[in-house]
């Protein structure tokens, strides 16, 4: 069934109640991604009154059209029509508040979007607008005006050519909008306006553009910044790279020197106290830098100071620019610093990062309830030492570290009290952290995995650093800077960069090296080689022990491949794994050999159970046919057999007990007769081969068309 059918049937369905209580459908508007795929709907319905109902639709967990309420997305909500401006990429594109409006301007002819309500401009993604000449017509009223300010700002931001649509000249009713524009054309002029109408509407640039971007409350009123105090005090709030592209025109308007602004500027920023964040802001450096030469300067900057291979700082270079990202980036990898014994550098590298990195807190010995209050509320970069002793036994905090891994699962829950009850709300954990720690890859797994893991050492006598506390003044904050400066001048570049991530490493390995080697790419010059190179260097030192049923897989494989057969009973399979006494089988059931139920309980979780087998013509026993092994071999052990399979002219059946027929060393088992002849039942052996390899192709021989059946 068309998907548009089963949406409209859907929205019908949930919209039931409001039927009953008079609401008539007004409108169903689409939000799709730029091929036209649906993401999810809006339901417009009015009353007979004037009121609306305005809910968002979208796919429960399992692909139903059920859920009132908008997915959640990374990167900021998606304009509306996106299809459309992905497919006029020469085409000025109109930018109005609500979805109606946009679909009376579209209905024109024209290229029109919309985020949304009137504070819905903040929340959105203006990424796919990069470049393209925008036209924004506001509503007649403050909140009109302020929609098309807050995205005058995002639009600028994405380098947007803005023009705005001057309704001081359309005599428009207040809350007055295209809409209601288009019913006085057809009044005036006895005919419905048309595309080119449109275009001849007089149209402000520039300067001439009212920006709204912050406003106070005076006697339960907005006001909005108007005298050049308030001016001035609104600059002061900007980037460093918006005030860049608004300095200009603001001093045009101010009729000051630019210099002059600048000075202002400055001083108002040094003595204005936004908020309380504990963390001081770092001033981006005042010209634009050469990335690739900052990453270079950062890895020969941290080999100055501590002894590690050269790959290892370049890769904590790398780690370093990502938490200037962390907006645009979506995996934040931990930066794991592992040490054998003390005086191995350990420390000395979790300070220099921290030097480097924005709104830095030591967070060892912080309470969980203290860590995810504190994350919300300011995005630091978290650093923990000694955190063998810090997550010992301390279960929440590992997984509030954890959490914060991905940005789509970087959320705990908590009660928090609201008046004399208690309410749940979601904290968000999203962040960079690097810990440190003696044997630190021995942590829990779920962290490990997590972890782009840096190996020290300690230093010989023939391997020279300098002292951390010997260093120039000014040398990280200069580094910091221009961490600042790459951030503001290449987070676009950075969040649409998508590198090609190598097979060999494995899909949380390329979670963690993405961001980084995004970065690389934008970077340029050797950077996205170099990363790529150590990258694939590195990764080795993520891997962490397999676990011992992952264990008990791999010593199984071994033990059909030494052994030639097809089949074992539960007691030869046993006897077999504990044949090696380096192995833990031996031992493994309290100083005694594995024992049948505990060898059961391990497969259990791979779907592996024992069957009864048969040994010879008279005898029958519990235990396991190779080829129950198969699938799982090919899904968790990494360096699993993939040998060809060869046919033979002639096939035939082993008529001894257990014995090869084959003059190789190992031989194929496969169900399909093509391959393989079945003895009957009551022979001594149902042992059937041919001379090919055992555990080579597992994967079945039968046809496409075969394996698509169910």
């Amino acid at each position: 069934m068309n998907e548009l059918i089963v949406i409209k049937q859907a929205a019908k369905a949930i919209t039931e109640n409001q039927r009953k209580n008079g609401y008539i459908s007004e409108a169903l508007h689409n939000y799709t991604d730029v091929d036209g795929n649906i993401l999810y709907v809006r339901l417009r319905m009015v009353n007979i009154n004037g009121d609306k109902w305005i809910r968002p639709l979208s796919r429960n967990i399992v692909g139903d059209w059920t859920e009132l309420k908008e997915p959640i997305f990374s990167d900021g909500k998606p304009l509306y029509n996106l299809h459309s401006i992905a497919n006029n990429p020469n085409n000025a594109i109109y930018l109005v508040e609500g979805e109606k409006c946009a679909d009376a301007l579209i209905k024109l002819g024209l290229i029109a979007t919309t985020s949304g309500g009137a504070s819905s401009a903040k929340d959105a993604s203006w990424q796919i607008l990069a470049g393209r000449e925008i036209i924004i017509w506001p509503d007649n009223d403050q909140a009109g005006l302020q929609y098309a300010s807050d995205a005058f700002v995002k639009l600028t931001s994405v380098n947007a050519t803005v023009k705005q649509v001057d309704i001081d000249l359309l005599n428009l009713p207040v809350k007055g909008d295209c809409v209601d524009w288009m019913q006085q054309f057809e009044g005036k002029h006895g005919r419905n306006a048309m595309k080119m109408d449109i275009d001849t509407l007089p149209l402000r640039s520039g300067a001439q553009i009212n920006i709204i971007s912050d406003c106070f409350q005076s006697n339960g009123a907005k006001v909005f910044p108007q005298s050049d105090d308030e001016v001035i005090a609104w600059l002061a709030t900007l980037s460093t790279i918006e005030y860049d592209r608004a300095r200009k025109d603001q001093a045009k308007v101010l009729k000051i020197q630019i210099k002059t602004l600048d000075n202002i500027v400055k001083a108002e920023r040094e003595s204005l106290n936004r908020d309380d964040s504990p963390f001081s802001d770092i001033e981006s450096w005042n010209e634009p830098i050469n990335p690739a030469q900052l990453l270079d300067d950062i890895t020969s900057t941290i080999q100055r100071f501590i002894v590690l291979d050269k790959h290892q700082a370049q890769v904590a270079s790398l780690w370093i620019c990502a938490c200037w990202f962390i907006d645009v980036i979506d995996c934040a990898p931990i930066a794991l610093i592992n040490a054998p014994e003390r005086a191995c550098g350990k420390t000395q590298l979790l300070t220099v990062l921290a030097r480097l990195a924005p709104r830095t807190a030591q967070a060892s010995g912080i309470s969980p309830s203290v860590l995810f209050r504190m994350i919300e509320a300011y995005q630091p970069t978290l650093f923990i030492d000694e955190v063998e002793t810090v997550l010992k036994e301390n279960e929440e905090l590992r997984g509030l570290i954890n959490a914060g891994h991905t940005r789509d699962s970087a959320y705990v829950w908590r009660s928090v009290a609201k008046g004399d009850d208690f309410e749940p709300k979601r904290f968000t954990v999203w962040g960079m952290k690097a810990i440190a720690g003696i044997n630190a890859i021995k942590l829990a797994e779920t962290v490990t995995s997590r972890s782009i893991v840096f190996e020290l050492r300690r230093k010989t006598a023939s391997e020279k650093v300098e002292r951390l506390r010997h260093a120039e003044a000014g040398l990280f904050e200069t580094l910091a800077s221009k961490l600042a400066r790459f951030a503001e001048d290449h987070v676009s570049e950075v969040q649409q960069a998508r590198p090609v991530l190598p097979d060999a490493l494995g899909d949380r390995e390329q979670d963690n090296f993405e961001p980084l080697l995004q970065i690389a790419s934008v970077a340029g010059d050797h950077w996205p080689d170099t990363a790529l190179n150590a990258a694939l260097r590195l990764s080795g030192a993520t891997q962490t022990p397999i676990s011992s049923a992952n264990e008990l897989l791999a010593d199984i494989q071994e033990v059909f491949e030494a052994k030639r057969v097809i089949k074992l009973t539960t007691t030869e399979l046993i006897n077999a794994l504990c044949e090696d006494t380096e192995k833990s089988w031996a031992t493994y059931n309290r100083g005694n050999q594995l024992s049948p139920k505990q060898l059961s309980n391990k497969l259990k979780d791979y779907g592996i159970t024992s069957k009864t087998i048969r040994i010879n013509a008279y005898e029958t026993a519990k235990g396991f046919e190779c080829d129950q092994f198969n699938d799982a071999f090919a899904r968790y052990l990494s360096d699993t057999l993939n040998l060809p399979s060869q046919s033979n002219n002639s096939l035939e059946t082993n008529k001894d007990e257990l014995c090869s027929v084959t003059d190789r060393k190992y031989v194929t088992v496969t169900r399909f007769q093509t391959v393989t002849l079945e003895p009957s039942p009551m022979l001594s052996c149902d042992s059937v081969t041919d001379k090919t390899p055992i555990l080579g192709d597992i994967s079945s021989t039968h046809n496409e068309n075969e394996a698509m059946r169910f």
